[in-house]
């Protein structure tokens, strides 16, 4: 490809990225997007991109063109001194087009050459914003003997680093947002659970289960994070409920019984304050409904339930009946499963069931077995 057609091609690069930019702030995307794009525009066997943990040092975020086998390999250079002095130390891009005679390398053992990677040449540019190194990309060549890196691809690249670390920066702001969101709702969920001494890590293995049956049911990565926090919180109203009435071993009053189905209602009001949640306030609302319309709050019937709310179902029940509680004996796992597969299409979806029992003979650790 000319110089003239690359240019070409670096523009769509960053009409490209601009466009992942506006319409994800998914790390893993615009990760994958960058390394087929520079894998293109500069017809490349393999891409790698790098970014900087705390200590400054270049982490392994995602890869391309490698095999499985050479993944662990390419790890490597993000720990290599003399890459990460140059790329991150002194902020300067880095054009090895032989790495065996280079002379940066020369008497050095290479942690990507020989038959573990073999790797002949490649470019690396440091990916700065506002004067901060927050990692690298890199592009490579396995073979391409006629392939050599000039100072016009290393500009080419550099022009788009600009883009890139500003696109990589806002997803990885937004990931620590998240996992920050995550942290502090299990804090929540914990403080919970532990009102009530027989449901200790209840909610968290409840998001366990729920989480393998959506993956069993091949749903995206989006639905699976909404359920994940749908059933993570499904109990989230049991904090208006008292004490002594979620621990009480003896018979409940027709008060109390009313007091603990309520929790369903109080979650969705305490949730509904959480800005963008309306795509977990079913879940929440609806793990109790079953299927045949006997459950509450609504006695919502099939299909009228959500599909978080059908699959947080399933996986309370699982869980309660797993575990001991002040007014039963815990059952064991398979007898539980067999209860549950009765269940089918009256107190569970049968295509729920289905999922559910695929994945509790695929993933028996997953299910406590």
């Amino acid at each position: 490809m000319n110089a003239k057609l690359r240019r070409g091609k670096a523009a769509e690069i960053l009409l490209a990225v601009s466009k992942i930019v506006s319409s994800s702030l998914d790390l893993k995307k615009v990760g994958e997007l960058v390394l087929k794009e520079s894998m293109e525009v500069l017809s490349t066997d393999h891409a790698s991109l790098f970014l900087t943990d705390d200590e400054s040092h270049l982490v392994l975020t995602e890869a391309a063109g490698f095999s499985a086998d050479e993944i662990d390999n390419i790890k490597l250079l993000g720990s290599w001194e003399v890459i990460n002095k140059q790329l991150v130390r002194q902020k300067k891009s880095l054009i090895v087009n032989d790495v065996s005679r280079n002379a940066i390398f020369k008497g050095k053992s290479l942690p990507f050459s020989g038959e573990k990677l073999p790797v002949k040449s490649f470019l690396a540019v440091p990916l700065d914003k506002d004067g901060r190194i927050i990692g690298a990309l890199i592009v490579s060549n396995r073979t391409r003997p006629g392939h050599l890196f000039s100072a016009e691809d290393e500009k080419l690249l550099r022009g788009l680093s600009y883009h890139i670390a500003t696109a990589l920066l806002n997803a990885k702001l937004y990931q620590n947002l998240k996992d920050l969101f995550i942290s502090t709702v299990k804090s929540l969920v914990r403080a919970i659970d532990a009102k009530d001494k027989y449901t200790g890590g209840h909610s968290e293995r409840v998001m366990r289960y729920a989480l393998a049956i959506g993956r069993e049911m091949k749903l995206d990565e989006e639905k699976l994070e909404n359920l994940g926090l749908s059933s993570l919180l499904h109990d989230v109203g049991k904090i208006g409920i008292k004490e002594h009435v979620l621990g009480k071993e003896g018979k409940l009053t027709l008060t109390e019984r009313n007091n603990i189905m309520n929790h369903p209602t109080i979650g969705v009001g305490i949730v509904g304050t959480i800005n963008d949640s309306a795509k977990i306030i079913r879940g929440i609302k609806e793990h109790h409904e079953k299927f045949d319309g006997t459950g509450y709050p609504d006695g919502l019937k099939g299909k009228e339930i959500s599909l978080e709310g059908r699959i947080i179902a399933l996986a309370d029940t699982y869980d309660a009946l797993t575990t001991t509680r002040p007014y039963q004996k815990k059952y064991s796992k398979k007898g539980v499963f067999f209860e549950i597969r009765r269940s089918s299409s009256t107190q569970f979806d049968p295509k729920v069931v289905k999922a559910f029992m695929i994945s509790f003979s695929k993933h028996p650790d997953v299910w406590g077995l």
